[in-house]
């Protein structure tokens, strides 16, 4: 916790001192991070248990600090340092065992992007960039629940037969990770006022992974069901307000 808020310290430092340059602004934006799992759904039936594994929409957050540059009346660049947590909801099941959790996934993101401006007084921007993500954590929390009717050596006419067991659990998944990943975005900001001494915006920012995830070990004994297992790179949306510091 200390490293993310020493990284968004420094930032605003840097450019503090670089503001005194007319063509420099600081921001600030912060807002939800919608995170949205490429592959909902995935079945193999060739495989004993028929593992499924579904992914589903939840909502982080961001805070970023950044410099914007401007170049000229008509385009800009921006660089930032901030923190970014994103959560996908998991259901994970093999045979009569289904693991329903939320992954959460903290990480420092350095975002570099190129601004056109356009509309009435050049309001709204749309940026092109990329990215390059630290991964400072990751965790899955959640239920183990067991489907006891589907299990041969459980008598359901037994007086102490419950339908489904469910125990809690909580797991670090860093290492499915990569501890440096990159991606790419496209962004569309409104710039607005909020008084006449304080500026701003909001923005609508989606991301694409490239190399989140690590790649399955194909050696690995269990392959063919590690393949089957093997998610997608996720895609989040950003939602935002910003001002200028």
């Amino acid at each position: 916790m200390k490293q993310k808020f020493f990284i968004i310290v420094l930032i605003s430092f840097i450019a503090n001192v670089f503001a005194q340059n007319n063509n420099i602004d600081l921001q600030l934006s912060l807002g939800p991070t919608l995170s949205i799992p490429n592959t909902s759904e995935l079945t193999n039936s060739d495989v004993d248990g028929r593992p499924q594994i579904k992914s589903k929409m939840n909502i982080g957050l961001f805070v970023l600090p950044s410099i914007k540059y401007s170049l000229n009346e008509k385009s800009s660049l921006d660089f930032g340092i901030g923190y970014y947590l994103d959560r996908f909801s998991i259901e994970d099941k093999l045979g009569a065992v289904t693991n329903e959790g939320n992954r959460n996934i903290h990480q420092i993101q350095t975002p570099i992007n190129y601004n056109f401006h356009f509309g009435t007084n050049k309001s709204y921007e749309f940026g092109i960039g990329a990215f390059a993500s630290f991964v400072l954590s990751a965790k899955e929390k959640g239920d183990v629940i067991t489907n006891n009717s589907e299990i041969n050596i459980v008598d359901p006419n037994d007086p102490t037969f419950s339908s489904n067991t469910t125990v809690s659990y909580s797991k670090d998944i860093k290492d499915n990770y990569n501890t440096v990943n990159f991606g790419a975005f496209l962004q569309i900001k409104k710039n607005i006022t909020f008084s006449e001494s304080k500026k701003g915006f909001i923005l609508l920012k989606i991301n694409q992974y490239f190399n989140a995830i690590k790649n399955n070990n194909s050696e690995s004994d269990i392959n063919q069901y590690l393949e089957f297992k093997n998610e997608k790179e996720p895609m989040t949306v950003n939602i935002g307000i910003g001002i200028l510091l």
